[in-house]
């Protein structure tokens, strides 16, 4: 498999990997990606090998793509199926010197594979991945955790107390897909005053957004940093909701089957990229400026973020805490 896109998409990758491990068993699996999909999927017992593809780093150019596409070749692959729709992908895949190839139809460079499937943007995105290995319908996605990264997330719970706390990740990589950090605030402050224990959750470069989430505020906790991408997956595990914008740690909670309640703005429930259970949620207001971007933008075209501003963070503590209640 090929997938070098964001976080959250190699996050959905996860149930085409189950598919083809459900229809080859046996098979020897393996998967190109970025850096941070290695780190998704380092020793995941589906997989043989990780292919690292450092797009943006040290293998930028056509002499790494070269180089990458001869280390797939010694690995002589049978079949191939990528679920990225760049041309570089569709270059590697036919460097790699697999018989099959299988990609969209529409991706650029389709020409260079063997076998196409249809990309209905009008489906969730775990349909359109499921396609690849002609298979119909949603699924949901799944992350392996080493033991190492359940024990280290256990001791953290144990350390600080911790029992089926509310997760909040309040960071995305666009502007306008980031609920207010002030709307943040208001929740978080909400649902401390009503004794239900916080984590808030980031990278390294979110902690001081998180920081302004949950200053001074008892029983809640800045994480930003602490854990790796399977390690905040293992700790939503033991989260009793999660509150997120439309970026990776909606999918990480999908994964980890924690309940994803989610605020969409410059985006939309039909890019296909929403939560999928019963008990989700997902806050949005009707704008005509909507959407805005598929993937958001820096700041808002229109200067005013509107729809994100919009969504009334009383509203949400006040369904927060109905859920909460009804879940004990």
């Amino acid at each position: 498999m090929i997938h070098t896109a964001f976080i959250g998409d190699l996050v959905l990758l996860s149930v085409l990997l189950d598919a083809l491990a459900e229809q080859h068993p046996g098979a020897r699996l393996a998967l190109l990606t970025t850096p941070p999909g290695a780190a998704l999927y380092r020793d995941d017992p589906r997989l043989e090998r990780v292919f690292v593809y450092d797009k943006k780093g040290k293998d930028r150019g056509l002499p790494a793509l070269w180089r990458l596409g001869a280390g797939l070749r010694a690995w002589r692959p049978h079949k191939l199926v990528s679920a990225h729709r760049s041309l570089r992908s569709a270059l590697l895949a036919r460097l790699s010197g697999a018989g099959e190839r299988v990609g969209y139809r529409g991706a650029t460079g389709s020409f260079l594979y063997t076998e196409l499937r249809p990309d209905d943007r009008t489906r969730h995105e775990t349909v359109r991945l499921r396609a690849l290995a002609d298979l119909e319908g949603p699924a949901l996605p799944s992350l392996y955790t080493a033991p190492r990264e359940a024990a280290r997330v256990a001791g953290l719970l144990e350390k600080r107390g911790l029992e089926r706390p509310v997760a909040l990740a309040p960071a995305s990589v666009w502007a306008t897909k980031q609920w207010p950090a002030e709307s943040f605030r208001q929740l978080a402050c909400g649902l401390v005053r009503a004794g239900h224990p916080l984590v808030v959750l980031g990278a390294e470069g979110d902690r001081e957004l998180c920081e302004s989430v949950c200053r001074d505020l008892p029983g809640a906790h800045n994480l930003a940093g602490e854990l790796g991408l399977r390690e905040s997956c293992e700790l939503l595990r033991q989260c009793s909701l999660a509150l997120v914008n439309d970026s990776a740690p909606l999918h990480l909670a999908q994964a980890a089957g924690c309940p994803t309640w989610a605020f969409f703005g410059s985006t939309v429930l039909s890019f296909g990229f929403g939560p999928q259970r019963p008990r989700d949620r997902v806050f949005e207001i009707e704008l005509d400026c909507r959407p805005c971007g598929r993937h958001g933008h820096r700041s808002c075209p229109l200067g005013t973020l509107a729809c994100m501003k919009g969504i009334d963070p009383e509203a949400v503590l006040q369904e927060v805490l109905a859920f909460l209640e009804e879940s004990r």
